[in-house]
């Protein structure tokens, strides 16, 4: 039996845990807490009013029956040593390591996100966070509601946008004259051009304020004044500033495997750590020049599954980020060898937002039995199928 350790509950651990066979493996999975979150969830919650419950469950009941769960907090992994040590006092072995403990959120980065943080929340960090945020939203009756970026990588990079076109839509439904401001550290209003020249109508038609080239650098909370990096300012009423992301916290030995943000280096293609053949990143923790989403995770956490069970699997860099209005939708389609693709918004696309949220914990429980559908959904919408025509 090869002892696999996982660090990290969310969605790439958990389906890479219930991937590998137990006739084969001997799974444990390691987090610091009791829930796995649907992080998208957040959104919902801060614009819809949706309850915490419906986007969270304990990771427990995610896992096979046959998967160790230890819920304590990593404080060292020592891939040269094959060990890594618990701040309950733990220390464990391992054949195979995963680290998917994802990125972290540094609040403290950038002066003032701590406090507006706290005073109003937000759709991005935490469930609870998301409810502050939708309170705070629901009182308002006039004024800016601005939401902006501090650093170019975070984090679903279509959120800042969703986030605008669902606060855009509470507005209306309110019936109250609140302006939505996108500031964005862009020169379009995407990071993709080609993206951008889609979503741009409907921003304009939404009447959603959108600033590029506006790199967040710090926030004066009592003159509610948001200050860039490129010498801009912006007043808002309430604000959420996505700050910047790092990787893993807790030490890594060798140090070297980790860059000058903390994220671990990696073959963007095995998702072996690099120097290693026995330890391996996948998701938010990790350098891969591709987005920091669920499906890179899921993916990711696919590739690893075969290559533990002896198979040459390679990730393609595949992304499949939704980018929904409260009615339209569209996915951003990429992968290493291709940029993103034209997309049009559709209410189809929207639908099957919808249908992604309402099978998601049943996806992460039981991957095996979802496999063959969302290959068939991503061999149909390959890059390099669909090509210039789009989608």
């Amino acid at each position: 039996m090869k002892k696999v350790l996982i660090l990290g509950g969310g969605g790439g651990g958990a389906i890479l845990a219930n991937l590998l066979p137990e006739e084969e493996f001997e799974v444990t999975v390691v987090d610091r807490d009791e829930y796995h979150v649907f992080q998208p969830g957040n959104l919902f919650i801060a614009f819809y009013g949706d309850s915490v419950e419906k986007y969270r469950r304990p990771i427990r009941t995610l896992l096979k029956p046959h998967v160790k769960l230890i819920r304590d907090e990593v404080t060292e992994v020592n891939l040269n040593d094959r060990k890594v040590k618990l701040k309950g006092g733990k220390s464990l072995e391992y054949d195979y390591i995963i680290i998917a403990t994802g990125a972290n959120l540094d609040f403290d980065a950038i002066e003032g996100n701590r406090e507006i943080l706290e005073s109003y929340g937000d759709f991005y960090s935490t469930l609870e966070n998301a409810e502050k945020l939708h309170k705070t939203l629901k009182e308002m009756r006039e004024g800016r509601f601005v939401i902006a970026i501090a650093d170019p990588i975070y984090k679903c990079p279509p959120g800042p946008h969703k986030g605008a076109f669902l606060s855009s839509t509470l507005f209306e439904r309110m019936g109250v004259d609140v302006d939505v401001v996108l500031a964005l550290p862009f020169p379009h209003a995407y990071p993709s051009k080609t993206i951008s020249d889609i979503i741009e109508p409907e921003l304009e038609r939404r009447n959603i304020e959108v600033h590029t080239f506006f790199t967040v650098d710090s926030i004066d909370v009592e003159k509610k004044r948001i200050y860039s990096l490129e010498g801009e300012e912006l007043e808002y009423t309430v604000a959420t500033v996505i700050p910047p992301h790092e990787g893993p916290e807790y030490k890594v030995e060798p140090s070297e495997v980790k860059d000058d943000s903390n994220y671990l280096k990696i073959d963007k293609y095995t998702c072996l750590i690099e120097g290693f053949d026995d330890a391996y990143a996948i998701g938010d923790c990790t350098n891969a020049p591709t987005s920091k989403s669920g499906v890179t995770a899921h993916l990711q956490a696919e590739v690893v599954a075969e290559r533990l069970q002896g198979f040459d699997a390679k990730y393609s860099g595949r992304t499949n980020c939704p980018l929904i209005t409260d009615g339209m939708g569209l996915f951003i389609i990429s992968d290493y060898d291709h940029p993103p693709i034209p997309v049009r918004l559709s209410r189809f696309k929207r639908l099957l937002e919808d249908l992604f949220v309402a099978t998601y914990w049943d996806a992460i429980r039981y991957p095996e039995l979802w496999q063959p559908i969302f290959h068939a959904y991503f061999e149909a919408t390959s890059p390099a199928k669909l090509g210039e025509r789009g989608w």
